[in-house]
């Protein structure tokens, strides 16, 4: 007791800290927490960041491939008969028809041209399907028969055109349109390719300037020109620049 009383009080506590370092190892463990018990939740149950790297790289790299769409299949299209070229040249005729000596031999044939314009406008339909390029006759669309100049029916793929164009070379974009469709395929046999036309078409000095040899067709401007340019632009019929 005495010693209790006369001991000062920072003695005692350095005892009391003694004694507590030699507590059994299961108490202490009880009083001191381990790091372990300090390491954040989140931190424990997070894995590798390079390895969620890893695996979402190669997780995206296993996806399936979308397919491309396909493209659409082009309706079937007819050009909207024109009749401004038949009533040009009817016109004409018969202004001509009022000139002394003109009147005898220009005038008529005008005249003509601009009645043969008139019921071919009627008559012809300039068509295009899935594969080809086509003269039909007629709202009906019947079958116009062979060409009159090679033979063979009016009906040409897309993939056989090698140029086309509009003459008067910029009418096309003018009020009055142009006057003539051209273009050159190369499905009629070649045997033909030089007749008419073609022969200086496909001339060697021709060949030397650029042209592509092929078989060459003209017909009267009968219809919508600016729609038959764009169609011949949508089924990927070859024009020379």
């Amino acid at each position: 007791m005495l010693l209790m009383k006369t001991t000062p009080p920072i003695v005692c506590l350095t005892i009391a800290v003694a004694v507590q370092g030699f507590a059994p190892l299961h108490q202490a463990r009880h009083h001191f927490p381990s790091f372990a018990s300090l390491e954040p939740a989140a931190l424990r149950m997070s894995s590798n960041p390079l390895e969620e790297l890893l695996s979402g790289v190669f997780k995206s790299g296993t996806k399936a491939k979308t397919e491309p769409e396909p493209e659409p299949e082009l309706p079937d299209v007819v050009i909207e008969p024109d009749f401004k070229l038949a009533a040009i040249f009817l016109g004409l005729g018969v202004l001509l028809d009022t000139i002394p000596y003109i009147q005898l031999v220009l005038g008529p044939l005008v005249t003509v041209l601009g009645l043969l314009f008139l019921v071919q406008t009627f008559r012809i339909r300039f068509t295009f399907d899935k594969e080809a390029f086509e003269l039909k006759q007629g709202d009906s669309l019947k079958d116009i028969g062979d060409n009159i100049v090679v033979g063979g029916a009016n009906r040409w793929t897309y993939d056989s055109f090698v140029n086309y164009d509009f003459f008067p070379e910029g009418w096309i974009d003018q009020p009055q349109g142009p006057i003539l469709v051209y273009f050159k395929e190369t499905q009629t046999p070649s045997d033909n390719w030089n007749e008419g036309p073609g022969k200086s078409a496909n001339s060697p000095e021709a060949i030397a300037n650029g042209a592509v040899p092929g078989q060459v067709h003209f017909f009267p401007a009968l219809c919508n020109t600016k729609q038959l340019r764009s169609e011949f632009e949508r089924r990927g019929c070859a024009k020379l620049d």
